[in-house]
């Protein structure tokens, strides 16, 4: 009985000696600078598993911690990593954290082209992050547009002004000659496919870019042109309550110059009259050309038109822009979560064209139910129309029916019932295929509706301390509908069977691209050595599928039904296609002592989009990184890495390119494509060398350069007849990339009233054919002109047309002296070079015979077709700055883009059609009315290098004002608002440049960072609005 009693006494007194030993650990979090509580601040003691984190007033509380010695651990993010050792001996501990910011980024942590997270001084390839920050002062339109002019290595090209046309984006050199260079798209970890006009980037917290194969390996065939990921906020930065942001953008949008246009023609004015409602008329044939030299030639652009109408002016007008934004989030100890819904509206320049509206639902989250489960998900529903713009080519095209409209001509006339007029006052003198744009705008009725689904949910459970197995679904499905519709009596230059007594096209458009992914990560210690290695499974799951219908000739006014038309002329159509693909990667990650850092991943790839007898690739990585801070105490120095890593990736080839497909028609069915079961991807093989340098506290700088191979590319090939085809997709050709890059970024002030900052990118790339498999050849890249050249040792993006003389040297003679470019019976001295700089016969200056000489191809007896530009710049360079004072804000970014030069193909076919300011000049300078056109300088519309034009510009890209009224400041609001931020922003602001049109950013949206060709382009315009943040 005594026993027992005294057993029961020892372990009462045990149990209250342990609940006497345990001790409360808390205290505030700040920032050191500011002074400002941190809310959501992670405050851990690593020994023991156990931590908290702050709430709304930045206090934090870890309760029941027993007597020890062990590290307090704090992180938050953009806050350097805090550490501290403390000793829990009974008494509660009061420890109030100082957090620096991380100025230099040295703890940032990567997920994108890397097997798990990891910190960006660990390693051995570049891999860019653009933060928060760095977009939220002037919200790009979307991802490309976000890290333009900010990471070095990037191309980005707005090639139309179109408001729902996405940016172009390269990253460093092209990797196919026979596609575009987008990279791959990630978003929270969903692999997509679609528009990325359709993500919303005030949802944004980071953006990652992994710029080459050796970074972006571990996407195997997905990411031959590297790999951007967007990862959004998922969070608020309050804990245990909810953080209500309302942000609302309005303003305009505003062409920033005028297109250099001539006010002057050469006729005669005999032919005008005057009609009943007093206004001119020019009426065919009655005119004659003005002014006449004995010959009766014309001499130019003299004579000032008796009316004028600026409808460039009149049609281009300033159209509204805005964007409304609300968003809730919060954080706790065990989830967190972050919704947000925006209206956006873009009108562009053109009225009356519909504007692009998107609407935008998203939803984040994140539970971790307990210490070995964690569960996430993403998901975002988005909703746009686009308006329908036609660009290039000519007829029904607004830019080109403005440009070349006579100024005698008011486009905004209109008819009795109120509508515009197709025929204004003076059209039977404009003639040709030319069509007011107004009523096209009006009569034509378009609709383009895109709904689309972003989702992804993930799981990750800890089997063992060291090991965890992961899972994640995700879906990006889009619906899209577009239709057309003409009604009856629509009017066109032409009688047109198919239009004028109406018509109507409906497309419906059904993708999804789902991914299933499952891995195994692995991670452990040994003494100095850190080991983690990741095993994953990917199977994809594409499906696309079309079906349209048109038909013509409306049997009853207003009707919008296919039903309505006369069967007779019913058009039906469908396409589906399902892609399959499975692919499995291995990837292990080898750090000794945080010091020398070795990795090392292989892939394998197996699609049905490759052809039977190349289902499977193989695709590798290894890189190297060395930590010299870690081994050398350098004087101001806290870290330097330098690194080389090598991997590949690759491209797929068109889902279609091993199959046979036919053209079927009523008279039959005629082969057209043959098949290749021996089809492959590409392969893009990237050695990466660089070195990264943080220093004086404040700066960080990167280099990189970058040799990428490209072998295998996919080329559609013509066939011999003999071959019953006309072609076929092959594995030819080859491309080697030089890539140089540089970055610097820092924090120049860093105090409690005062911050600035600021980022500087430089670059340089080559890119050279290597191989071609076969005889080169010219495109016509979508448009009416052939002029850039596919061959072998040419650079990618060279331009070739023919060439105009500008000395003597270049002329031919024959055996006896006499000059063949020109004619015949002339000798060297019968030529000169004119004040144009062009070789001309000798005397004909200012008469109607001078004509400029084209350089002669003696083999082909042509005019020689040689090379007359090259798309590519000699380097792009970006520089943003951003300051404020207690709560006043300026951010600006810079573009510059020097070298490199853009076809005007506009500019010569105004010359054509007389509207040119050029042929005003010219005549000033007193040359005839005939250099400018025919076979000289107009070439017959074929391309030579008077209209290649430098392309160099400096762009104020981002311009922003703003001022934050904080909680202090704000009185009984306070007690609500937590901050009101008010911004006057600009976008495209200036541009200076030598470009003749209206912006030096322009080119053919199929593959626009190398075929930078201006016709009759939709231009870029500026943006001006104000915005005012709320958040509660």
């Amino acid at each position: 009985m005594m026993k027992k009693l005294l057993l029961t006494l020892t372990l009462i007194a045990a149990s209250f000696s342990y609940a006497a030993a345990q001790s409360m650990i808390s205290g505030v979090v700040t920032d050191a600078t500011s002074e400002e509580r941190l809310p959501g601040v992670n405050v851990v003691i690593s020994e023991l598993s156990i931590g908290a984190s702050t709430d709304a007033d930045g206090q934090y509380q870890i309760m029941n911690v027993p007597d020890g010695s062990y590290t307090l651990t704090v992180t938050y993010l953009g806050y350097k990593k805090f550490e501290e050792a403390i000793t829990v001996s009974g008494t509660d501990l009061a420890i109030d954290i100082a957090l620096e910011q991380d100025i230099l980024g040295l703890e940032e942590v990567v997920v994108t082209g890397v097997g798990r997270g990891t910190q960006t001084t660990k390693l051995g390839f570049s891999v860019a992050k653009i933060s928060e920050k760095s977009i939220e002062e002037v919200p790009p339109a979307d991802v490309g547009n976000a890290i333009r002019a900010k990471v070095p290595g990037v191309t980005i090209l707005q090639a139309s002004g179109d408001p729902s046309a996405p940016a172009t984006i390269r990253l460093r050199g092209s990797t196919s000659l026979g596609s575009d260079q987008s990279p791959l798209i990630i978003v929270d970890g969903v692999i997509t496919d679609g528009n990325i006009r359709d993500i919303n980037m005030l949802d944004v917290e980071s953006i990652e870019v992994v710029k080459g194969a050796a970074a972006a390996s571990i996407y195997g065939s997905l990411a031959g042109n590297g790999v951007i990921q967007i990862l959004t906020k998922r969070g608020g930065d309050t804990f245990d309550k909810p953080r209500v942001t309302f942000k609302s953008e309005n303003g305009f949008s505003q062409i920033a110059n005028k297109y250099p246009s001539t006010d002057k023609h050469p006729w005669n004015m005999d032919g005008i009259v005057l009609s009943d409602d007093g206004r001119y008329i020019l009426e065919w044939p009655n005119y004659e050309v003005l002014d006449t030299d004995a010959d009766g030639n014309a001499l130019g652009f003299v004579n000032n038109y008796p009316v004028f109408y600026d409808n460039i002016d009149n049609v281009f007008t300033g159209q509204p822009y805005s964007s409304n934004y609300v968003s809730v989030s919060s954080s706790a100890r065990n989830y967190n979560y972050s919704g947000s819904y925006e209206l956006y509206n873009a009108g562009g320049v053109l009225d009356p064209v519909d504007p692009f509206k998107r609407n935008t639902l998203r939803f984040n989250a994140d539970y971790v139910p307990d210490s070995k489960l964690r569960t996430g998900i993403s998901a975002s529903y988005i909703t746009s129309s686009n308006p329908s713009i036609t660009e290039q080519g000519q007829g029904n095209n607004y830019f080109y029916s403005v440009l070349t409209s006579e100024p005698f001509m008011d486009l905004t006339e209109k008819n009795p019932d109120g509508t515009y007029s197709n025929k204004p006052t003076g059209y039977d003198v404009q003639g040709s295929n030319w069509q007011n744009p107004l009523y096209v705008a009006e009569q034509r009725q378009f609709e383009s509706q895109r709904d689309r689904i972003l989702a992804g949910v993930n799981a990750s459970y800890d089997l063992l301390d060291n090991l965890s197995v992961n899972a994640r679904q995700s879906l990006d499905k889009r619906y899209q509908t577009n239709s057309t519709f003409y009604p009856k009596g629509y009017q066109t230059p032409t009688p047109s069977a198919t239009v004028n007594d109406g018509s109507y096209a409906l497309t419906e458009i059904t993708a999804s691209t789902a991914i299933s992914e499952f891995w195994l990560e692995y991670a452990e210690s040994f003494d100095k050595f850190n080991v983690s290695a990741i095993a994953k499974y990917l199977y994809e799951n594409r499906e696309y599928e079309s079906v349209s219908a048109s038909g013509y000739n409306f049997n009853a006014q207003g009707v919008v039904n296919l039903g309505a038309v006369d069967p007779s002329t019913y058009s039906i159509g469908s396409y589906q296609q399902t892609e399959k693909a499975e692919n499995y990667f291995v990837n292990v990650d080898l750090d000794y002592d945080d010091k020398l850092i070795v990795s090392g991943m292989i892939r394998r790839d197996g699609s049905s989009s490759f052809g039977e007898e190349e289902r499977y690739q193989t695709y590798y990585r290894g890189s190297l990184a060395y930590r010299i801070t870690q081994d050398f105490d350098i004087s101001n120095v806290q870290e330097w890495k330098v690194r080389a890593s090598y991997g590949t990736s690759g491209q797929r080839p068109p889902f279609a390119a091993q199959y046979e497909t036919f053209n079927v028609s009523a008279s039959g069915i005629s082969p057209n494509i043959l098949g290749n079961n021996a089809i492959k991807p590409s392969t893009v093989a990237e050695l990466e060398v660089g070195t990264d340098l943080s220093f004086l506290d404040r700066f960080s700088f990167v280099a990189n350069y970058a040799v990428t191979n490209v072998e295998n590319d996919y080329l559609l090939v013509p066939l011999p007849p003999i071959a019953g085809y006309g072609a076929q997709w092959q594995n030819v050709g080859k491309i080697e990339n030089k890539t140089l890059e540089f970055g610097l970024n820092g924090q120049l002030v860093n105090t409690k009233d005062v911050s600035w900052s600021f980022n500087v990118s430089w670059d340089k790339t080559s890119q050279m054919i290597t191989d071609l498999g076969g005889p080169g050849f010219t495109l016509d890249a979508g448009g009416a002109l052939a002029l850039f050249r596919i061959e072998e040792g040419v650079s990618y993006g060279a331009m070739y047309g023919n060439i105009i003389a500008t000395s003597l040297d270049q002329l031919t003679t024959d055996a006896d002296g006499f000059v063949i470019n020109y004619g015949s019976g002339l000798t060297l001295s019968d030529f000169e070079v004119n004040p144009d700089g062009y070789v001309i016969q000798a005397g004909t200056h200012g008469t109607a015979d001078e004509s400029v000489v084209y350089v002669f191809d003696e083999v082909s007896g042509e005019r020689l077709v040689g090379k007359i530009g090259d798309t590519n710049p000699d380097f792009k360079m970006g520089i943003s700055t951003n300051y404020s004072y207690k709560g006043f804000g300026v951010y600006a970014l810079f573009d510059w883009v020097q070298g490199g030069d853009v076809y005007n193909y506009t500019k010569q076919l105004l010359y054509f059609n007389y509207r040119h300011e050029d042929l005003e000049t010219y005549t000033n300078e007193g040359y005839h009315f005939n250099y400018m056109q025919g076979n000289s300088l107009y070439n017959l519309s074929d391309a030579n290098q008077h209209f290649v034009e430098d392309a160099s510009y400096v762009k104020l890209r981002e311009l922003a004002f703003s001022y934050t009224l904080g909680q202090d400041k704000l009185g009984a609001l306070g007690q609500y608002v937590s901050d009101v931020k008010f911004s006057v922003i600009g976008r495209n602001l200036l541009t200076f440049t030598n470009y003749t049109g209206w912006d030096p950013e322009v080119a053919l949206r199929s593959n626009a960072t190398n075929f930078r060709l201006d016709e009759y382009a939709y231009p870029n315009f500026r943006t001006f609005s104000a915005s005012v943040q709320v958040r509660f």
